[in-house]
């Protein structure tokens, strides 16, 4: 099962390289009211990531099995849309 836990591990990663790449195209506006909120924001879902790459570490080395670690999956997939999704909006 710890194969399912590096792909968490990695997707949260990833996470983290496109909320970075996100932060920087909001730089531009960030002394604007939306500016702000969007780098805010983006700076949530940043620690958020990181988070989770330190709770899937921690799960991962305690043994914790497939009842956690393939609804944890869905979730990082479904954040990553997410994530991707915003930061398509954020090239615009």
């Amino acid at each position: 099962m710890g194969y399912i836990w590096y792909i968490n591990i990695s997707l949260s990663a990833i996470q983290v390289a496109i909320i970075a790449l996100m932060i920087r195209n909001y730089l531009g506006i960030g002394f604007t009211r939306t500016g702000k909120i969007l780098l805010g924001v983006s700076s949530v879902f940043l620690i958020e990531s990181g988070i989770m790459i330190l709770a899937y570490y921690t799960w991962m080395t305690a043994g914790v099995g497939p009842f956690i670690a393939l609804p944890t999956l869905v979730i990082t997939i479904m954040n990553l849309v997410g994530i991707l999704l915003l930061y398509i909006i954020s090239r615009l």
